[in-house]
């Protein structure tokens, strides 16, 4: 699935995409809802997770008057109930709370361009969250879900350094700036990583030690 983010410049969700992009999901960016219209034109995107510093009213209404039945799923740093709500009755079909952190947004960008799932134009948006209460989540929310429940933070950061760093072939100084973390931070946790028996990839390319 092609997921489409918009979000501010320099926020956490901007960096998140990048770091989801690098790692080769099937995730794009955009600042703002104008260029949100012109990239959905020439490339198209089977939904769109939009940062709640968005006004997610006007993305509806944008999106509603081009005609582009890409559904909207809002997000953000915060869970407040109220602001959820706020988001779906503005046109958002969900709301996804997110961590603060950039490696672990990126890793649930990931599990959402990856879960293969199409939104059915068609479906209203919930009028509140309690309507969908007791119900199983779909969509990008249903992705995440699979993805991530049972799990703590430490085990998806984990994961993704580790995976970020083995597609860079060991290179920490290139891990590490698509992790949007300093080299000494990196080195630090496959340190822990490496003393909790996990594989870490070896500075050069070559054989993988530690635990398999």
């Amino acid at each position: 699935m092609q997921l489409m983010v918009i979000g501010p410049a320099g926020g956490h969700l901007a960096t998140a995409a990048g770091i989801a992009a690098d790692n080769g999901a099937a995730v794009s960016y955009v600042d703002g809802i104008e260029t949100a219209l012109a990239r959905l034109r020439s490339t198209g995107a089977d939904l769109l997770m939009a940062d709640v510093a968005i006004d997610i009213r006007r993305l509806a209404a944008r999106l509603d008057a081009a005609g582009v039945q890409a559904p909207v799923v809002a997000c953000g740093t915060q869970g407040d109930t109220a602001m959820a709500v706020g988001a779906i009755h503005a046109g958002a079909k969900e709301y996804i709370p997110l961590p603060e952190a950039p490696a672990v947004i990126a890793a649930i960008l990931a599990a959402v361009a990856d879960d293969g799932c199409h939104w059915s134009a068609g479906v209203p948006p919930a009028s509140s969250l309690e309507e969908r209460a007791g119900r199983p989540r779909s969509g990008a929310a249903g992705a995440v879900t699979h993805a991530l429940v049972g799990r703590t933070v430490a085990d998806v950061e984990r994961d993704l350094i580790l995976e970020t760093l083995k597609r860079c072939l060991g290179n920490r100084t290139h891990a590490a700036g698509i992790l949007g973390i300093s080299i000494r931070t990196l080195r630090n946790k496959l340190t822990v990583y490496a003393a909790e028996g996990a594989a870490v990839p070896p500075p050069n390319n070559g054989e993988i030690h530690g635990a398999a």
